[in-house]
């Protein structure tokens, strides 16, 4: 199983996972042969990439580290407390930000937490966990983002990758969950700024912008003082834009560029927490392998190079090297060209990843430099050094992440 580029999927082609709508009705099943028609309906909803099951790449597994039904439970558990949150803010007539902090305390916050769809988010983070704590490499976060859904799919895939890296660092289980919460929540937020300005396609005032930057304080402020969730669970949202050297928002607040392995999870007032720093990395990697409305994802060995370049400014340096370890430049299924050699310019996909190896993956070479079809030619790049590849991709510039 691959994945494609929509506008290079054509018919007869057999879809490799299940693909679901809006509303998480199923649109076509795993098995599905595609109909231009298909493909049509898939380019309307603003899908950019499908996966595709073929006789050459039906050794290539790409697994997901939780399955479609968690997933899905996940998924629709966060929609559920958005809706129920903003379906309480036709009451707010606030403008400015201590306006709605205010509406928050006054209106909001005891409805939110006494709503079932909370409670239902909370009950089910168990299933989550379980599924997610049994995995040790961060492959196959390749799930395919509906635009419509995209902020409740990267909440998921965040604290996905985040958990991983949790694990990774030995930390506890009740922390563990407390960071699973606040990822799942970390820009709800955004609910309380105007869609109008959250969407504006022009630049954005300094009073707007200055709006945008308060939303981990609305979110903090919605989640905190609550013994249910710990206080973790709302300094995730809190301090997610936070950066090492002081630039983020909505604190200025610093790093220390350390894995603190005495106190993993330190929560003095006014510090950066190390669950918060490990959730800025899993924010801004998901958020730039994900396809968006403006842009394509952009292939994984740049995201690779983004976050290591970050480290030590914008990123926990200490962390980044954890990170790194565990997260693969080139994900089993990612397409990927030569660079250099006899093969120069040949094309193919990543079979599997070697976890000893990480950066030496294991290849299938099937398109020549002229993207002719060839017999396909299996590739272990842990036992030849000369090969240097890169991934296949349509968005080549990392500075156009946002979240």
């Amino acid at each position: 199983m691959i994945k494609k580029r929509i506008d290079t999927v054509t018919p007869g082609m057999i879809v490799g996972r299940t693909i679901y709508g809006d509303n998480y009705e199923i649109l076509l099943k795993k098995g599905v042969k595609l109909t231009q028609s298909y493909i049509d309906i898939l380019k309307k909803r603003g899908f950019l990439n499908l996966f595709i099951e073929d006789k050459n790449t039906e050794d290539i597994v790409i697994e997901d580290p939780i399955s479609d039904k968690i997933r899905m439970m996940a998924t629709k558990d966060i929609l559920r407390v958005y809706e129920t949150t903003r379906n309480s803010l036709v009451t707010i007539e606030a403008e400015t930000g201590e306006g709605i902090i205010k509406c928050i305390h006054s209106k909001i916050k005891k409805n939110f937490l006494a709503s079932h769809a909370f409670h239902q988010l909370i009950k089910h983070i168990y299933h989550f966990l379980e599924e997610i704590m049994s995995h040790d490499l961060l492959s196959g976060l390749n799930s395919i983002k509906s635009v419509d859904n995209y902020t409740y799919e990267h909440s998921v895939d965040s604290a996905v990758i985040s958990l991983v890296l949790a694990k990774k660092l030995c930390l506890d289980d009740s922390k563990i969950k407390q960071l699973a919460i606040g990822e799942f929540l970390h820009d709800i937020g955004k609910i309380f700024v105007s869609e109008k300005i959250l969407n504006k396609p022009d630049k954005l005032t300094a009073e707007e912008y200055d709006l945008i930057k308060q939303h981990p304080v609305f979110g903090y402020e919605l989640l905190r003082d609550n013994d249910n969730i710990g206080l973790i669970s709302a300094h995730v949202p809190y301090q997610h834009h936070e950066r090492q050297d002081g630039k983020g928002y909505p604190r200025g607040l610093k790093g220390t560029n350390k894995i603190n392995t005495n106190k993993l999870t330190y929560e003095e007032h006014g510090k950066l927490i190390m669950v918060a720093e490990i959730a800025t990395i899993a924010d801004v990697y998901d958020a730039c392998i994900s396809d968006r409305p403006f842009r394509p994802g952009i292939p994984p060995d740049l995201v690779y190079e983004l976050i290591k370049k970050g480290a030590g400014k914008h990123f926990n340096r200490e962390l980044v090297d954890v990170f790194l370890s565990i997260t693969p430049k080139y994900p089993t299924g990612s397409e990927i060209r030569i660079k250099n050699g006899i093969y120069k310019g040949f094309t193919g996909y990543v079979m599997s990843v070697n976890e000893d190896t990480i950066l030496r993956p294991k290849i299938k070479i099937m398109y020549d430099r002229n993207e002719n079809a060839i017999k396909p030619m299996e590739i272990d790049l842990r036992y030849d050094n000369r090969i240097e590849i890169e991934c296949v991709g349509h968005c080549k510039d990392y500075n156009l992440w946002t979240d």
